[in-house]
């Protein structure tokens, strides 16, 4: 695809919603092998709404960077190619290690991986159950998203596309009130309203532009509102009771507004990104992909040195396994991801527009 100008406000976006997940998934571990009341049992229950972030950046870029290249000569399988290279060698490295763990030491590894698909988890088909790399789910959906988009780059003329987004949307707006058919994952998949946050992302991606420049610090300040009023107000119980329109509605359009104002608030000059920050942006996927083995590592390692209960364990828990986890995800972006990236430059292939 053509050249994007590197947009700091998406790395930042992105690492923070990189650590918000890790929070997520820490909490769990928390409770499961630390004594006394969870830290983040409250503060980071709907954490994973960095998911919803991820998403939304994810159309978002989609579309700026296919900005001119529809209907052209094969734009769309560069793009698929592109895609693909940017997220399956990691993806299926880690998947790899989850499967070998699964045949050498089964113990250590949740007991419900025992029913899911190794091949639907390597190649992203939906399937009933989770990938064998639980994490993998979003990578699904991406997956659906760059599918349906490889083929918007190829048909539609771009003029046209802001329209095939909306038709897009109201077809999945319209699925429940169509004649039941048969619920599988793939129909799920299809149906399912987290399409809603790449659509979203992606006609942000056309029209932010227009924003007034005077919007872009309250709209960042009305996502980070409905983000926090959401996390406050919804039950309890956490995501799993949540119906995903809800989680769209609430998170989803949080998500929108932080972005769009993040990128407006840049594009005027007035963003200076933290040197750490766009770090743990650019090794986002990387600490994303990483973050459940050293989380449940560092679980395992807490239980058996067994500090005594209490808020200040639970605090040096939650801080030193959040920084092992920026630190091993720094570490294999570093050597692992980056490498990768650059390998289809060395071999000669697509002359260097693949990597990115």
């Amino acid at each position: 695809m053509g050249t994007q100008q590197r947009m700091d406000s998406l790395q930042c976006l992105r690492g923070l919603a990189a650590l918000a997940v890790v929070l997520f998934h820490l909490r769990g571990v928390e409770m499961k092998y630390l004594q006394g009341p969870a830290l983040l049992d409250a503060v980071a229950r709907y954490a994973d709404a960095g998911v919803d972030l991820f998403f939304v950046v994810s159309g978002f870029v989609m579309t700026t960077i296919a900005a001119g290249r529809y209907s052209k000569a094969g734009a769309s399988a560069q793009f698929l190619v592109k895609r693909a290279w940017r997220v399956l060698p990691m993806y299926w490295i880690f998947t790899t290690l989850v499967v070998v763990l699964m045949a050498v030491v089964p113990s250590v590894v949740n007991s419900s991986y025992a029913g899911q698909s190794v091949l639907a988890s390597y190649l992203l088909i939906p399937h009933a159950q989770l990938p064998v790399l639980t994490v993998g789910w979003t990578l699904v959906h991406e997956a659906y998203f760059y599918l349906v988009f490889a083929g918007v780059i190829a048909f539609v003329p771009e003029r046209f596309v802001p329209v095939f987004l909306l038709l897009w949307a109201t077809s999945i707006g319209v699925a429940p009130w169509l004649p039941p058919g048969p619920m599988t994952p793939a129909h799920v998949l299809v149906t399912n309203p987290l399409t809603y946050e790449f659509i979203a992302g992606a006609m942000l991606g056309i029209y932010w532009r227009h924003i007034p420049a005077k919007l872009a610090l309250p709209l960042i300040v009305a996502g980070t509102a409905v983000a926090v009023a959401a996390a406050v107000a919804l039950p309890e119980a956490g995501p799993a009771t949540m119906a995903v329109s809800t989680r769209v509605a609430c998170f989803g359009s949080a998500a929108v507004l932080l972005l769009a104002g993040a990128v407006v608030w840049e594009a005027n000059g007035r963003f200076r990104a933290p040197r750490w920050l766009t770090l743990l942006g650019d090794s986002s996927y990387s600490l994303y992909l990483t973050h459940i083995f050293v989380i449940s590592a560092m679980g395992r390692a807490w239980a058996m040195v067994s500090p005594a209960p209490g808020w200040a364990g639970h605090l040096a828990f939650v801080v030193v396994s959040t920084f092992a986890c920026c630190v091993a995800g720094y570490v294999v972006h570093a050597q692992l991801e980056r490498p990768l990236l650059v390998l289809p430059q060395r071999w000669g292939v697509g002359r260097k527009q693949l990597p990115g």
